[in-house]
């Protein structure tokens, strides 16, 4: 199955710790999580956020962006912020493809 790096961005002003609104959204889009990724045949592999900086970074495994892109909207991550979808391959992957590994 394709794999896609998640890079996600909003500002301070936007950011669920500071802004109730976003809090709210963000704690209805977490309680959707499991339903959403069964939905969408998505599997999250890791999450991982840089706080301080309002940056999030995901690596998903799906079978196409476009299932990425409404896991991430119906859990809400799209509300709040500016989101990068890649297309990416394990290094381990490319190492055993060009006999490298």
């Amino acid at each position: 199955m394709p794999a896609y790096a998640v890079n996600m961005k909003h500002s301070a002003e936007s950011c669920p710790l500071f802004n109730d609104v976003s809090m709210n959204k963000f704690k209805e889009g977490m309680g959707r999580r499991e339903e959403s990724a069964k939905k969408h045949d998505v599997k999250v592999l890791t999450a991982c956020a840089a706080v301080l900086e309002h940056l999030v970074f995901y690596v998903i495994e799906a079978p196409s962006q476009s299932a990425v892109e409404e896991y991430l909207k119906e859990t809400g991550w799209a509300f709040t912020n500016d989101i990068q979808i890649r297309e990416v391959q394990f290094v381990e992957e490319i190492g055993k493809r060009y006999g490298i590994l």
